[in-house]
C-alpha cells in the first residue's frame, strides 16, 4: 500500500469530519479498556504534578519528557483494542520507541506554534491545531518528525475548521471534567484522547482501508 498516494488524496479532495461518530465511538473505545487507559493517566498526572513542582524543578523537567511517549503508547494501545487485541499494560511504554522523534516533534512545533502566539495569536492557534495529527503520523507510519508535521498540517488545513470545531467539542468535555470536583478529568481526558485516536483513524486510516 502506498500511504503517500492515500494521502496526497485526503489534501487534494478532501475528507468528512463526524465529529459525533467520533465522541461515541471514542467513548465505547475507552469503555472497553478503561482501567488501563485511567492507570496510564494517573501516571501522567503524577509526572505533570512533579514537573510543576518549583522544588523538584529539575527532576519535574526530565520527567514532563516522559509524557509524549505515555501518550503515545496511550494511542497504541488504543489501536490494539480496536482491532480486538488484549493488551497488557506494559504494552503503554511502546510508545518509548518513537521518543526522540517525538521529542524533536514537540520541540519544533511548540517553537512554531509559540512563534504564531506571538504574530497576533491566530497563527498560533492554526499551527497547533495543524499539527494534532503529527504523533499519530511517527507512531503509525514511523514518519520522521518533520514529514509527520507537513502531513498533519496539510491534511488538517483541508478541513480546519471541522477539526477545530471537533476540537471544541473535546474542550468542553474536559471542561465538565473538571467542573466535576476536578475528579471528573480521569475519565474524561482519556476518554477525549481515545476520540482523538477514533478521529485519526476514520480520516487517514479510514482511507487507506479503502484503497485496500
Amino acid at each position: 500500500m502506498q500511504y503517500k498516494q492515500v494521502f496526497e488524496k485526503l489534501i487534494n479532495e478532501g475528507y468528512e469530519v463526524k465529529t459525533k461518530q467520533y465522541v461515541q465511538e471514542g467513548f465505547e473505545l475507552f469503555k472497553k479498556y478503561s482501567s488501563g487507559f485511567i492507570s496510564l493517566y494517573l501516571i501522567i498526572f503524577g509526572i505533570a504534578i512533579i514537573a510543576s513542582s518549583p522544588e523538584l524543578r529539575n527532576v519535574g523537567n526530565i520527567l514532563s519528557l516522559l509524557q509524549a511517549p505515555l501518550i503515545a503508547g496511550f494511542l497504541l494501545v488504543a489501536n490494539d483494542v480496536i482491532k480486538g487485541d488484549n493488551p497488557k499494560f506494559v504494552d503503554f511504554f511502546n510508545g518509548f520507541k518513537f521518543f526522540f522523534p517525538l521529542l524533536l516533534l514537540n520541540i519544533i512545533s511548540g517553537i512554531f506554534i509559540l512563534l504564531g502566539m506571538v504574530l497576533l495569536i491566530i497563527p498560533g492557534l492554526y499551527l497547533a491545531v495543524s499539527y494534532s495529527f503529527a504523533n499519530m503520523f511517527i507512531i503509525f507510519f514511523n514518519y520522521d518528525f518533520w514529514t509527520a508535521m507537513e502531513l498533519s498540517r496539510k491534511i488538517i488545513t483541508k478541513n480546519w475548521w471541522a477539526i477545530f470545531g471537533f476540537f471544541i467539542v473535546i474542550l468542553l468535555i474536559n471542561l465538565a471534567g473538571i467542573l466535576a470536583c476536578g475528579i471528573g478529568v480521569l475519565f474524561t481526558l482519556p476518554a477525549t484522547t481515545c476520540m482523538m485516536y477514533i478521529a485519526f483513524e476514520d480520516i487517514v486510516g479510514g482511507a487507506i482501508r479503502n484503497q485496500e
